[in-house]
This record gives C-alpha cells, sequence and structure tokens, in this order.
C-alpha cells in the first residue's frame, strides 16, 4: 500500500536518536555553570516580581493587566484567584515552600470567605431558594460559562500539579526547616 511505502521511507530516512542528540548538542556548545546559575537567578527574579506585583495590585482578582497594574478577570475562566492557582506548583519547584504554603492558606480563605458571602446573600434574598441542588458557594461553585480548555490547563492543572508537590511534604521529602 502506498501508506506502508510512505511509512518505511520516513523511517529509512529518519535520524536516529543518537544523532538528533548529536546534532543539537553540536549546534549548542555546552553552557557554563556560572551561566546556568546566572539565568536561574534571572528566572527567579523575574517570577517574583510578577507574583508580587500580582498580589500588591490585583488578587484576589484572577489576573494582573500588565500595562496599566490593575487587576482583571480572565474572561475565559473567570475564577478568582486564578493567578495563584496557576503558579502554586512553580512556587515548589523554585523551592519557596513558605510561599507554596502560605497561598494555600490564602485559597482556603478565600473559598470560606466566598461561601459565607453566598450564604449571606441566600439569607438575605427573599422567596425561592436560588440554590442548586448540593451548592455551597466558594471559589469553584460559579455559574458562568468558561473556556474548558484553558479552565483544564489552569485551573485543574494548577491544582493536580500542586496537589503532586504537595505531596511531598506528606512523604517528608521536604524538610520542615525548609517551609
Amino acid at each position: 500500500s502506498k501508506l506502508g511505502q510512505l511509512v518505511q521511507t520516513l523511517l529509512q530516512y529518519a535520524p536516529s536518536d543518537s544523532e538528533v542528540v548529536d546534532s543539537v548538542s553540536s549546534a549548542f556548545p555546552p553552557m557554563p555553570p556560572s551561566q546556568i546559575e546566572a539565568n536561574k537567578q534571572l528566572l527567579k527574579s523575574m517570577f517574583t516580581h510578577a507574583y508580587d506585583s500580582y498580589f500588591y495590585n490585583a488578587f484576589p482578582a484572577s489576573e494582573l493587566k500588565p500595562l496599566t497594574c490593575q487587576p482583571g478577570v480572565f474572561d475565559l475562566v473567570k475564577v478568582p484567584a486564578l493567578t495563584l492557582i496557576d503558579t502554586l506548583d512553580t512556587m515548589v519547584i523554585m523551592r519557596n515552600y513558605t510561599e507554596f504554603a502560605r497561598s494555600v492558606e490564602r485559597l482556603r480563605y478565600l473559598d470560606n470567605r466566598m461561601k459565607h458571602e453566598y450564604q449571606s446573600s441566600l439569607e438575605k434574598s427573599e422567596g425561592s431558594d436560588r440554590r442548586r441542588d448540593g451548592e455551597q458557594g466558594g471559589l469553584f461553585s460559579l455559574n458562568v460559562n468558561v473556556s474548558l480548555f484553558e479552565t483544564t490547563i489552569r485551573v485543574l492543572g494548577g491544582l493536580l500539579s500542586a496537589h503532586q508537590m504537595a505531596g511531598a511534604f506528606l512523604a517528608n521529602q521536604v524538610s520542615k526547616s525548609d517551609v
């Protein structure tokens, strides 16, 4: 068949894994350790600047508008504190365990506050009960249209990776003195 011939031709001329590694290695010479360390520090300072700016100017909004330094709503997701959820795993990767723990508590506080506000609004409303079955309010109990893709990668992905990283705490892979 023509498809089989095409696959055979591609396999015949495709480079092996070692050839790919060799071509990449020759194109990019090894980076000196001092440059690697300088790059790590630059990335850490850039992340810290953006993260601190978000908290100073926008928290608990879902995002910080970079040009105006004003809080914004990420229209595709519309979840409060979206930036915080999305950066939880980065804090652990950068070994900022204290801020990771602090951020988890901020999310817990925000969720509890939203639940309280929801309950208060139900008590103040007259007439029929507007609550859906089992709804208690909170951070993830918003009745809004969202982008499935953006919500999956930013909210679900952020929470799952943060949960995976938090597992390192429970397994004593991170020293309590680092927190």
